[in-house]
């Protein structure tokens, strides 16, 4: 092994049991369908995005957008195959906040993604902004606004916390297993996983700190009325000037899973 070799290799950590890259193929199976068959078997879903909304409250027209800046290169028939897996992803986790299986699915959102739209889709993010109203009135959906003067713990950009409930039982005991949980991060180099109980502490502890940074649900609520409004009133890509007041706080996020 040469010097270089070398240096390149002392940058892996000694122990990488318990995460790794997930596997993407440009044109094929891609992350979509593994994270689909994730949230089917998740109690709890904690998910934060400073610049768009997250995957599972997205519409169909604003994550065919979502997608396309994301990924610019990508042919016409991609973008919507995508879209369609995203979709369908989206309705199995609308399905599952009607019946029973999903405990709690939080959503922090930065207050970036509320007031902008992607390449000047108006009407698209106005529709999805309409589709949040919807889902924040959900008993098992809670959705908080990041202030954009509030700087994110370890500058967070995007990540979700899945808790997932075993399907059996302990074979001893009889009792239910423990809930297993699972980190997962979308980056430029791909998306990544853990199970590490390092990991998933820094991840649930930057989750409480957003959560207490956030706007409460009911002042969210408001704040993405105001910004439809001022849409519809104006006819044109407008928003508010980014909040510089103190924003309504509330309590940390549960810990627990049920």
């Amino acid at each position: 092994m040469s010097h270089v070799d070398e240096l390149i290799e002392n940058l892996r950590a000694p122990d990488q049991r318990g995460m790794g890259r997930v596997e993407r193929v440009e044109n094929g199976v891609t992350s979509i369908d593994r994270l689909a068959a994730l949230e089917a078997h998740a109690k709890t879903i904690r998910a934060w995005d400073q610049q768009a909304i997250p995957g599972l409250l997205q519409t169909p027209r604003y994550s065919a957008a979502v997608i396309q800046v994301a990924n610019p290169r990508l042919p016409a028939m991609e973008v919507r195959r995508r879209m369609l897996l995203k979709s369908a992803r989206t309705e199995a986790f609308l399905t599952r906040t009607r019946v029973r299986g999903l405990g709690m699915a939080w959503f922090v959102i930065g207050e970036s993604a509320i007031v902008h739209s992607f390449r000047d889709q108006e009407e698209t993010h106005a529709l999805q902004l309409r589709h949040l109203l919807t889902m924040s009135g959900h008993a098992k959906v809670m959705i908080q606004v990041l202030p954009a003067h509030k700087i994110p713990a370890g500058l967070a950009d995007h990540f979700t916390l899945y808790g997932l409930e075993e399907d059996k039982a302990d074979p001893d005991t009889g009792s239910r297993l423990p809930t297993k949980r699972v980190g997962f991060l979308e980056t430029i180099m791909g998306d990544w996983y853990s199970t590490r109980l390092d990991d998933l502490a820094a991840l649930h502890s930057a989750f409480s700190e957003l959560i207490r940074d956030a706007m409460t649900p009911e002042a969210s609520r408001t704040f993405i009325r105001e910004v439809l409004a001022s849409w519809r009133a104006t006819q044109r890509t407008t928003s508010p000037e980014p909040t510089m007041g103190n924003p309504s706080s509330s309590p940390a996020t549960p810990t627990g899973d049920a």
